[in-house]
């Protein structure tokens, strides 16, 4: 019995070993620091009536029902819902060609790999300036280039027309992200078993066939994954729009972060703090929401598939 004691005698629990703390201590501190504090200190802060420097005011929820009633909040909203659609749909297929593209063997693959993705190596800021220039109105390279070939007779307003504008900031949010997702499809594409394509081919399945209903079907997940992050970082736009067209002509351009920004950092006299820690929890609410719907959809899809 005392031997069946023994050998039964349950070892001490995970939970209670000191080291294991001590392991995850930095990455709890750093959590707790930069991820826990900064949003319970906007939540506190979006109750008062507070510009940085002079004593903080208490005033309720008065900073969110003027949130809700400012119509240039909610232009910057109805923007970054129009680039968080419109970005995914040009930039997720571009990924997808350039990964099926660069997925086969040919001279000169490993360089085009590297030159597409240098643009999530480099800085924003440039990559701004460098539009901006390229679409200015009267020395741009783009409008010179139409002009040269017969394309167009006078400069076109890019960054000057609220369309165009956002077409400008499109392309240049396509042109920044795309070389990432293409890295992810192209480790998607090579996971796909050759068996599977070579089982299709002995079928009789011509390249097309075997695309859409071989190739895309298998890598569905890495699909949901790549769309996610999409429209994250399309919510989270804010040095793209800044470095481009910080948020002009007017507001066309304008996106839920820089409205945030130019309260805390660029609002004409006083900041308001108070009133942009309020803006900042609405907008998290709404991104928030975003997920949870895309999460409960793509769910939904799985279990029905």
């Amino acid at each position: 019995m005392k031997n069946l004691r023994a050998v039964h005698k349950p070892r001490s629990s995970a939970m209670n070993n000191p080291v294991l703390y001590l392991m995850i201590m930095p990455t709890l501190v750093l959590v707790v620091l930069f991820g826990i504090y900064p949003i319970l200190y906007i939540l506190y802060y979006s109750f008062f009536q507070y510009n940085g420097f002079s004593k903080p005011l208490f005033i309720g929820l008065h900073n969110y029902a003027r949130v809700f009633t400012d119509a240039s909040f909610w232009i910057s909203v109805k923007n970054t819902l129009i680039f968080g659609v419109f970005i995914p749909l040009v930039q997720i297929p571009c990924s997808l060609a350039l990964a099926v593209l660069l997925n086969k063997k040919f001279a000169g693959n490993g360089i085009a790999r590297a030159i597409i993705f240098v643009p999530n190596i480099t800085s924003t800021a440039i990559m701004g300036i460098v539009f901006f220039l390229m679409f200015a109105s009267y020395n741009g390279i783009v409008n010179g280039i139409l002009q040269s070939i017969g394309i167009v007779e006078r400069p076109i307003e890019w960054l000057g027309n609220g369309l165009l504008a956002k077409i400008v900031v499109i392309a240049f949010c396509t042109w920044s992200g795309v070389g990432f997702y293409m890295v992810l499809f192209l480790a998607a594409l090579q996971r796909i078993p050759n068996d599977v394509i070579e089982g299709a081919t002995i079928d009789g399945a011509n390249s097309r066939q075997i695309f859409f209903r071989v190739t895309i079907p298998m890598m569905g997940r890495m699909f949901q994954i790549i769309l996610m992050l999409s429209i994250l970082n399309t919510l989270k736009l804010f040095d793209s729009v800044k470095a481009l067209t910080n948020g002009g002509p007017g507001n066309a351009t304008d996106v839920m972060t820089m409205y945030i920004f130019r309260y805390f950092f660029e609002n004409p006299g006083t900041p308001q703090h108070g009133y942009a820690s309020a803006v900042s929890i609405v907008t998290t609410v709404i991104i928030l929401i975003i997920t949870l719907v895309y999460g409960f959809v793509t769910r939904k899809m799985k279990d029905e598939n």
